[in-house]
Order: structure tokens, then C-alpha cells, then sequence
């Protein structure tokens, strides 16, 4: 379906009127915008037809022209970032004019209709979109979903997220069996001594009609049954437990797995919205929320409603009419708690939304240390961290305060159950109507009762954190990675390299694309260098070879088979990247070079270590390849670690090779180093190489200038190099000027 909204009726006679008589011709594009013309939320219409753009606003049963673009005047049509949303805007040369503005999730669509435009303004064909490429609303509801949301909060059935957290228990139903029956003989244990004072009172400590003897053996009798309950209540307590935390672990451990697990499958556009600390808290802080759940709020909530409804119904069985005056608080007590649950809901999400941030904040002064203490910034980064913690600690103090205000009048109201048993249960007592032992067996269960209905003031505490945390953890396992395997999608054991880009276009911000209409083939084995500024595109290119995302718009052939019908696995196994920064992983060098290809022998590894110029700095450690190379490989050099990367490449033997910036953050001598291991590496591979050092690209095979997201000059080094005025050769004669001056 093209970009093309269904008009009122006003914007339709409107337009009518304004063709001269061709308003039955159907537009070329017609979207509706969301920010009215005086800046205020209202309704908007951008519609283009052979020969104009108009915007329109409708008003009763006519609609105001507020602006008309003739195409023969656009050379241009862009959309720019504004805070909160965007504009569209068309334009010729430095002239621009502002259509419409819009709000942010409208971004993606409103960059459709700028290419639109475009495309119809040069007479071109325009790009195939639709209304519903960019729609990001919940299915259920209709409301738009945040940029960094997958799953809409304002539809989350929190019955269905409770029963999907028990769901994990399906496997393990005999244990989760066994235990709800424990739970059952533990509250029949619980319950017993109630019943046993209430006979050794009337049957044996105001017995006189027995015999002392017959006194003597009941009252032996009923204190070991009194001590065999409490034995037995003893033990299934610790059967229970110990079951209960297997049962939980179980759970937690494969919840905390399978996040890990989707994470890992996630592609880097989720990443590129959130912070490493928050995704972090989701794994282990969210997690273990949901663990004291299992292992403790659970139990509270079904030991503690059991032992209620037991003790009720034994109570109504000796003195209905007593146990009604006792429940009266009940109704008051339960109100209350669901108002706390609604209370504690909103204000949870705003605590693990605040703890998440702190965690974010750590990670990145932590991960940043050398940086933070380079620039003597410690007391900013104090600052940052104490601002956070301050807004976690205020949110924490408010729920924590709330609770120390409403738990004791929830308390009071429980307990006035106990005034009203002494009075009227003293009165029938007096009255002859009920016997002591009866009066003390509903005393002893008012105490046992309004211990676990205090506890289940708390369920709304525990839920509100576990539903909260259960949320979180959904959210991620429910986001559908954006880059998988298609139906379909074919194994290829062997690439050759035959890489080709079609057409290809692409933005990481829906609103601004970084590549346009990118056309390129490679041949099996063939160099390719990328030039250019930054923010030109070239790292954009290698995103889409490793298939860190995938196009807009276009395809990407690799041996004639579009990239996104090969399996992911098989296309990244075949793939080999060294990157301007490497990233070691806590552990040894051997540890380190052997990510590539687990299982490697000693042999191996120390081949591709002299292969990348790196065996002789290695032995030169006391350890050797067992060296630890600390978090982020900080015990080496940059050079050192660059060479450890170009040994991992080296050892996993890729098909495709991409170089970025491999040598640009390294001194003269072990740049020669670097470069002598990649001649060694490249030999046979398709490359792809970014470097801003054009010397390192003069063996390239061809070279790509590119600028704005398109190709400007495309040849060998000495084809480039021969045109005067080219890009290329004014970038090396200005690289050149300035190697002179540090020369000075």
C-alpha cells in the first residue's frame, strides 16, 4: 500500500477547487502530520500530486491552504531532528522551506515521504513503502509503542504475567505437586494446637468429672500429640524449604538463561537504545526479584491463605456467630491492601527504572576509569552517581516510608478482632453459652490468624516487585530480533566472496539515512578500500556485510544469494572483522586468540601468533600465552592487543575479512608490524578496508570515496591519485601536509 491516507472530506473539496476541475485524479502521496501549524498538537495533510505539494489543515467543511511547493522547485526533501519530534522540509540549493512538523514515532514515516518527494520532484521512480513499515503500535490497544519498548505496558494482563512465571514450573510438576501438598499437611500441623489446648482445657484441666488417673493419661496424651505436631510441622517446614529453594533455583536459572540467550541473539539496533547497565539489571537484579518471589513471597501467600481459610473453618464450626464478629475488619483490611497494591505499582516501576539507571551510570564510570581519571573528572563522575543514587534513594525512602505509615494502621484494624473476641467471648463464657477451652482455642487462632493476614498486607509488596521484575524479563524475551534467519533461509558451508550491494539504503534513525541508493560488486578475493570523512558511511557498510542490521531499502548478494537468505550462523562463522579498538575478554592471550575457534590446539594458536608478529612480545611475559591480559586487555599495549586481534582473525580463517582502522592508534614501528601480519592475513579473502592513513590503502585493490552516504570516486590508487582534482588525491595531498608538520 503506497503512502497514501484516506483525506477528510474537507481537504478533498479543498483540493478539488485548487486543481481547476482535475481534483478526481488521485494523489501521489497523501499522509497526515500531527502537529498543528500554531505548534500545538492538531491534524495536518501533506499532499503531493504531478505538479505540487500542498499542506493542508482542515477547517469545518473547507480546508486552509497554508503551503504550495511546485515539484519543478524541490531539488531536495529532508526531514530534521527536532527535540520531541521533527520537520519536514523541501527545498532548493540553501533554500529550504518548512512543510509540517510532527511528533517523534512519526519519524520514520515522515522520512518516507521526504524520499517520496525527492523522487518525484527528480522524475524518478519512487522508493516502495508503505503506511505500515513504521508502525510501531500495540496490536491490542492501538497506542504507539516507545522507541525502546517491544511490548506495550498499558496491556500487560498481570494474571497472564503471574501464570507465565509459573508456567516454568510445567516441567517439575511432580516436585511443584508435592510441595502445595506439603504446604497442605504444614497448615494442618499449624492448626492442631489449637484444637489439642482447646481439649486439654474443658477435658482435662476442668475435667472434674474424671478421674485424676484418666486426667493424668489424657493430659500425657494431648501434650505428645502437642509435640508431635510440632516435630512433624518441623520437618515438613525443612522439606518444604529445601524443595522450594530447588524449585526456585531451578526456575530463576533457566529465566536467567534464556534472557542471556535472547540478548545474545538481539541485534545491535536494541542495543543502540539502551544502556549496558539497565540490560544488565534485567539479567541479575530483575531475576533475583523474582526468585525471593518464588522462594519466599510464594510460600507467604499459599502457607499464609491456607492457614487462613483453615483456621475460619474451624472456627465457624465451634461458634459461627463469634467468628462473623472476628472477620468484621477483614473487608476493611482487604480494601486497604488493594489500594496499597495500586499504590506500590507505579511507584515500583519508577524505583527499577531509577535502580536500572544507576546500574547504567556504574557501568559506564567503572568501564570508563582510565578515561574519568585522564581528565581528572573523579568528582564529576561522584556527582553523576550521587544524583542517581539520590533519586533511587528518595524513591526507596517514599514506598519504605509509606509502609512504616499504613503497616501499623492495617495492624490496628487486624487486631480489633481480638478486643471483640475477650469481650463477647468472655460474655458467653460467663453465659455458660461456650466452654473456656473454646474462648482459649479462639484466642490462640486469632493470634495464629492475624499473623498471616499481616503477612498478606505484604503480598501486595512482594507482587508489585515480582510483577514488576516479570515485566522486565518478558519484555526482553518477547522482542523479536530484528536481524534472524528468514524462512527458509540456506546453509553455505563455503563462501568464495562474491559480494554485490544493490541499491542498498539505510538509517540508523528512521528519520535520516546514512546510505543512499549504495550500488557495489566484489569479486572473490578482491581489496576494497573505504575513504572518507567521518560519518560518510563506511562503517555503515561494514555493519550490513557483518549483517549487524539489515537494509531499508535494497539487498546485498554474497555469491548471488541475497544476504538475508543465508543463515545468520553460516554467514558471521565465515566472517572476520579487526576492529580500530579490539576487545579482549578477561583471561589469558591463549584464552583470547582461541575465542575464534574453540578448541584450538597450542599449535594452532601459537601459528597464527607468529603469523600476526605477535609470538615474540607473548614470550617475552613470564607467563607466555598464559598471561592475563586483565578486563578489556589493559595489561597490553594498543599495539599488542591489535595484534592479538589480527591472531584471532589469522586463527579463524575467514572467507570475508574486514578491516577498521586496524593501524590508526598505533606508533610507526608497530604499524609495520600490523601491516606485514595483514598482507599475511588478506592473502585469498574478499577485504573490506577502512583507513584513515590512506598510505595503508595503496595496495587495495579499488578505492571508494564516499561522502554523504553515496559513492563520489571509485577506482585504483593510481587511477585516483592521477585526477587533479579529485577527492581522493586532495585528502592524501592534505594528509600529506600535515605528516610534514609533525614532522617539524
Amino acid at each position: 500500500m503506497p503512502l497514501i491516507e484516506e483525506l477528510p472530506p474537507s481537504v478533498e473539496a479543498t483540493l478539488r477547487q485548487e486543481r481547476n476541475g482535475h481534483g478526481d485524479e488521485p494523489p501521489a502521496l497523501a499522509v497526515k502530520a500531527d502537529i498543528g501549524k500554531d505548534g500545538n498538537l492538531g491534524e495536518r495533510w501533506v499532499v503531493v500530486d504531478a505538479e505540487m505539494v500542498r499542506v493542508l489543515t482542515p477547517n469545518g467543511t473547507r480546508a486552509h491552504v497554508d503551503v504550495e511547493v511546485p515539484l519543478s522547485d524541490i531539488a531536495f526533501a529532508r526531514t530534521e531532528n527536532l527535540v520531541g519530534g521533527g520537520a519536514l522540509a523541501v527545498g532548493k540549493g540553501t533554500d529550504a522551506v518548512e512543510l509540517v512538523r510532527f511528533t517523534t514515532p512519526l519519524q520514520g514515516r515522515m522520512g518516507s515521504v521526504a524520499r517520496t518527494i525527492e523522487a518525484l520532484a527528480k522524475d524518478e521512480e519512487p522508493p516502495v513503502v508503505s503506511l505500515d513499515d513504521d508502525k510501531r503500535v500495540c496490536k491490542k490497544c492501538g497506542r504507539p509503542l516507545r522507541e525502546k519498548d517491544d511490548v506495550c505496558r498499558a496491556c500487560i494482563d498481570k494474571r497472564a504475567v503471574l501464570g507465565r512465571l509459573f508456567a516454568y514450573a510445567a516441567p517439575h510438576k511432580a516436585k511443584a505437586v508435592a510441595l502445595v501438598l506439603l504446604m497442605f499437611a504444614g497448615t494442618a500441623m499449624t492448626l492442631a494446637p489449637g484444637v489439642i489446648i482447646k481439649n486439654l482445657t474443658d477435658n482435662v484441666l476442668l475435667a472434674e468429672n474424671r478421674t485424676l488417673s484418666a486426667r493424668h493419661l489424657l493430659l500425657g496424651l494431648l501434650v505428645l500429640a502437642f509435640i508431635g505436631t510440632q516435630l512433624a510441622g518441623v520437618v515438613l517446614t525443612v522439606v518444604r524449604g529445601r524443595l522450594s529453594a530447588w524449585l526456585s533455583q531451578t526456575i530463576t536459572y533457566k529465566l536467567r538463561t534464556e534472557v542471556h540467550q535472547q540478548l545474545q541473539r538481539l541485534g545491535l539496533s536494541y542495543y543502540d537504545k539502551r544502556q549496558t547497565g539497565a540490560l544488565m539489571a534485567r539479567v541479575t537484579q530483575d531475576v533475583q526479584e523474582l526468585n525471593h518471589f518464588l522462594v519466599d513471597g510464594l510460600q507467604i501467600l499459599v502457607v499464609n491463605g491456607l492457614t487462613i481459610l483453615g483456621i475460619v473453618i474451624v472456627l465457624l464450626a465451634n461458634n459461627a456467630r463469634l467468628t462473623l464478629l472476628v472477620l468484621l475488619p477483614v473487608p476493611l483490611v482487604i480494601w486497604a491492601t488493594r489500594r496499597t497494591w495500586r499504590f506500590l505499582w507505579r511507584r515500583m516501576h519508577r524505583m527499577w527504572h531509577l535502580r536500572s539507571s544507576l546500574s547504567a551510570r556504574l557501568n559506564a564510570s567503572l568501564s570508563g576509569a582510565r578515561v574519568v581519571r585522564a581528565f581528572a573528572q573523579e568528582d564529576r563522575e561522584i556527582d553523576r552517581f550521587n544524583k542517581r543514587a539520590t533519586d533511587l534513594y528518595e524513591a526507596n525512602l517514599q514506598v519504605e516510608q509509606w509502609w512504616a505509615t499504613i503497616f501499623p494502621g492495617l495492624n490496628f484494624l487486624m487486631t480489633a478482632g481480638m478486643f471483640i473476641v475477650w469481650y463477647v467471648g468472655g460474655r458467653q463464657v460467663i453465659g455458660d453459652v461456650i466452654t473456656l477451652g473454646t474462648l482459649q482455642m479462639f484466642l490462640f487462632f486469632l493470634g495464629q490468624l492475624y499473623g498471616p493476614l499481616q503477612g498478606m498486607t505484604r503480598i501486595a509488596d512482594w507482587l508489585s516487585r515480582a510483577l514488576t521484575s516479570a515485566e522486565r524479563v518478558f519484555e526482553v524475551l518477547d522482542t523479536e530480533p530484528d536481524v534472524k534467519d528468514e524462512p527458509g533461509a540456506v546453509a553455505m558451508a563455503r563462501i568464495e566472496g562474491a559480494i554485490e550491494f544493490k541499491n542498498v539504503s539505510f538509517g540508523y534513525d528512521k528519520s535520516r539515512r546514512v546510505l543512499e541508493n549504495f550500488d557495489l560488486k566484489v569479486e572473490p578475493g578482491e581489496m576494497i578500500g573505504l575513504v572518507g570523512h567521518s560519518g560518510a558511511g563506511k562503517t555503515t557498510i561494514i555493519n550490513l556485510l557483518s549483517r549487524f542490521y539489515d537494509p531499508t531499502e535494497g539487498v546485498i548478494l554474497v555469491d548471488g544469494v541475497e544476504m538475508r537468505k543465508i543463515k545468520v550462523n553460516d554467514l558471521r562463522s565465515q566472517l572476520g572483522i579487526v576492529l580500530q579498538e579490539p576487545f579482549l575478554f578477561p583471561g589469558t592471550i591463549s584464552e583470547n586468540i582461541a575465542y575464534a575457534k574453540p578448541g584450538a590446539a597450542p599449535e594452532e594458536i601459537m601459528r597464527a601468533a607468529k603469523a600476526a608478529n605477535a609470538h615474540d612480545f607473548i614470550m617475552r611475559f613470564p607467563d607466555g600465552y598464559d598471561t592475563e591480559v586483565g578486563e578489556r586487555g589493559t595489561r597490553l599495549s594498543g599495539g599488542e592487543r591489535q595484534r592479538l586481534s589480527i591472531a584471532r582473525a589469522i586463527l579463524h580463517d575467514p572467507r570475508i575479512l574486514i578491516l577498521d582502522e586496524a593501524t590508526a592508534s598505533v606508533d610507526t614501528e608497530t604499524e609495520k608490524q600490523i601491516q606485514e601480519a595483514i598482507a599475511r592475513l588478506i592473502q585469498g579473502r574478499t577485504t573490506f578496508a577502512i583507513a584513515h592513513r590512506l598510505s595503508t590503502l595503496r595496495n587495495a585493490d579499488r578505492l571508494i570515496v564516499m561522502e554523504k552516504g553515496g559513492v563520489v570516486e571509485l577506482g585504483t590508487h593510481d587511477e585516483l591519485m592521477a585526477n587533479p582534482e579529485g577527492k581522493f588525491r586532495r585528502l592524501v595531498e592534505m594528509q600529506t601536509e600535515i605528516n610534514k608538520l609533525r614532522a617539524l
